[in-house]
């Protein structure tokens, strides 16, 4: 009997680029029937779109995410009895900025093979977007959403890029991506860079890498758009 494997599934950024997921995984999901995924829904998606002929409804699936962790006894169970499973991200790679690290972990613990796939991360790809410097970054997912916090953070992670010489990033809702930029080229040094890639991977993929300076002067639009905020301070 082969060794169980926990194949960790990275999800497309952008529902209307499918090629960024390497092909061999159409034949690997073919082996796998059992699948802990953030979302039911557009995991099944995910899977028609990566191989039409597959039989949603002979598999199964269990949801597990930040707010739902119930299916980890599942989960731990199908490992006791050497079963293969898969965890399918949302959008992006697992345990990234992402759920799937206690899943991760039940798996070292019964000595189960993890192996996580290739595939799109949307902070990666605006790190190496960006221009800044890639050796030394640190990503802190959401700021503080109300004053004076979201000010404070901002000063803080722009003085500690500058003393550290770290490329900071952070994302936001989408739907308050511009408020965040407003706030940005308030706080910020003129002189401090910061990149927005937004729709990464998609067809209006957008990145732009420029000094507050020239974001204030700048009139773009990012509300209601998936974006990650690099920012650098020379």
């Amino acid at each position: 009997m082969p060794n169980p494997i926990l194949h960790l599934i990275p999800n497309i950024l952008a529902s209307d680029n499918i090629e960024v997921i390497p092909c061999y995984y159409s034949k690997l999901l073919r082996e796998i029937s059992y699948f802990f995924v953030e979302e039911i829904k557009s995991a099944r998606r995910f899977l028609k779109k990566l191989n039409k002929d597959i039989v949603i409804d002979d598999l199964h699936f269990f949801m597990l995410n930040e707010h739902e962790n119930d299916s980890l006894k599942e989960a731990e169970r199908l490992m006791k009895e050497g079963q293969t499973i898969a965890y399918i991200s949302e959008a992006g790679c697992p345990g990234v900025a992402d759920p799937g690290q206690e899943l991760v972990a039940l798996a070292h613990r019964y000595n189960i093979i993890v192996k996580p796939h290739v595939g799109p991360n949307s902070i990666l790809l605006a790190l190496m977007a960006s221009g800044f410097n890639g050796q030394q970054f640190y990503f802190h997912g959401y700021l503080p959403n109300k004053q004076p916090m979201l000010t404070q953070k901002i000063k803080e992670i722009e003085q500690e890029s500058r003393l550290r010489n770290c490329s900071q990033l952070f994302i936001e809702t989408p739907y308050r991506n511009q408020q965040l930029l407003a706030e940005l080229t308030k706080s910020c040094h003129p002189a401090t860079q910061l990149c927005i890639a937004a729709n990464l991977t998609s067809a209006d993929e957008r990145i732009y890498t420029k000094s507050i300076r020239e974001w204030k002067l700048t009139e773009l639009n990012f509300h209601k758009v998936p974006a990650v905020f690099v920012l650098y301070a020379c």
